[in-house]
C-alpha cells in the first residue's frame, strides 16, 4: 500500500476514487488494488480532513446543495469540491441524480480551492452551467449516457466541445 500513497500513478488522467461514508479499510483496500490520485468523498468535512490526514492523498468533498447554506466553509481542510445538487428526497444514492443543480446557489460564493459542478449536465446544457456559475471544471456521467449505465461516444464528445465553448459559440477559456 505504501507504493499506492506514494505518488501519482505516471502520465495520463488522474485516478479518482469515489467513496460514499468510506471506512479506513475500504479505501485502503482500493489502494492495494490501484493506485489513486484523488479520493472524491461522500461523507461530512470532519471526516473527509481526518482520512486526508491519514492517507496523504488528495481529497475533494462531495457536496451536494438544496440551498446557499449547503455550501461548504472556505477552511475545510481538503483540496476540492465537487458541488451538485442534492439528492432528490427518497434516493438511495448520494449525488444529484441527474438533478441539475440550481446555479444561482453559487452566484456569492467563493471558494479558494479548486471546484468541479455537477450534476444533470448534459452536452444541450453545460454552456449555460458554465456560465451562470463561473465554473472553471466540469464532471459529467449520466448526461453522456445512451441508456443507464451506457456512455455514448458521440455524447462525450459533445459534451466535451461544448464545455469548451462560450455562450457566444468561442472557445472557452478557462479563468485559472
Amino acid at each position: 500500500m505504501a507504493e499506492a500513497l506514494s505518488a501519482r500513478h505516471g502520465p495520463g488522467p488522474l485516478r479518482v476514487g469515489l467513496f460514499v461514508e468510506p471506512t479506513e479499510r475500504a479505501i485502503e483496500d482500493a489502494l492495494d488494488a490501484l493506485p489513486l490520485d484523488v479520493l472524491q468523498l461522500y461523507t461530512d468535512a470532519e471526516r473527509a480532513a481526518e482520512l486526508r490526514a491519514l492517507f496523504g492523498i488528495t481529497v475533494w468533498r462531495a457536496v451536494g446543495l438544496r440551498t446557499a447554506a449547503d455550501l461548504p466553509a472556505i477552511d475545510e481542510a481538503i483540496d476540492g469540491y465537487v458541488i451538485e445538487a442534492a439528492p432528490p428526497d427518497g434516493a438511495s444514492l448520494p449525488g444529484g441524480n441527474a438533478t441539475r443543480l440550481d446555479t444561482s446557489l453559487l452566484r456569492q460564493w467563493s471558494s479558494a480551492k479548486p471546484w468541479l459542478l455537477a450534476g444533470g449536465l448534459t452536452p444541450s446544457n453545460v454552456r449555460a452551467a458554465i456560465a451562470a456559475s463561473n465554473a472553471t471544471a466540469v464532471d459529467v456521467s449520466s448526461g453522456v449516457e445512451s441508456s443507464r449505465g451506457v456512455k455514448d461516444p458521440d455524447l462525450i464528445r459533445a459534451f466535451v466541445t461544448a464545455a469548451k465553448t462560450d455562450l457566444n459559440g468561442d472557445r472557452f477559456v478557462p479563468k485559472i
